[in-house]
């Protein structure tokens, strides 16, 4: 799939740095405000962490958007369950936001699951957090029956799904 000469592929264990550098980064911006800053000011990029994301990677479904050939943004889904798929983590890099990544992710993840006659795909989010807008264009809506969770340093994360 191509969306602003974006492209998406299968993650390689190649692409573990990658995927750890837009990982720190995209967490130090995206979640400024809703974690304390020592605890954002501490992420740091380092071997063993990188190593651990590669391993992590081949045991997972994991795809990563690609533009001009640099890794600039990256989604990881969950084990599926009753023809639903998770979304569990999807970042792009603060640089290359607005580019069309994250979209070009979603409705990669969205069309390949629907051919394989998945119904649903869902994703939990902070309640009031800055990606809500972006799932909200994209189609996700609240689950009302599914109730709040706390996420790190009790901020409620909520549930949204889209029907495929």
């Amino acid at each position: 799939m191509t969306d602003n000469k974006i492209f998406i592929r299968k993650t390689l264990p190649h692409d573990a740095a990658d995927i750890h550098h837009i990982h720190v980064a995209a967490y130090k911006t995206s979640y400024r405000g809703y974690l304390p800053d020592d605890v954002l000011d501490a992420l740091k990029i380092d071997d063993e962490k990188i190593e651990r994301t590669r391993i992590y990677v081949a045991q997972i479904e994991s795809y990563v958007a690609v533009y001009q050939k640099q890794v600039i943004g990256f989604t990881h889904l969950a084990f599926p369950q009753n023809n639903v798929v998770e979304i569990q983590a999807l970042y792009v890099h603060p640089q290359f936001q607005r580019l069309g990544a994250g979209r070009a992710l979603v409705e990669f993840v969205c069309a390949s699951k629907k051919r394989l006659a998945f119904s649903k795909c869902e994703v939990w989010t902070l309640k009031n957090g800055p990606s809500l807008p972006f799932y909200h264009k994209l189609g996700f809506v609240q689950e009302l029956n599914v109730q709040e969770k706390s996420w790190k340093y009790g901020l409620p994360i909520i549930k949204l799904s889209k029907k495929l």
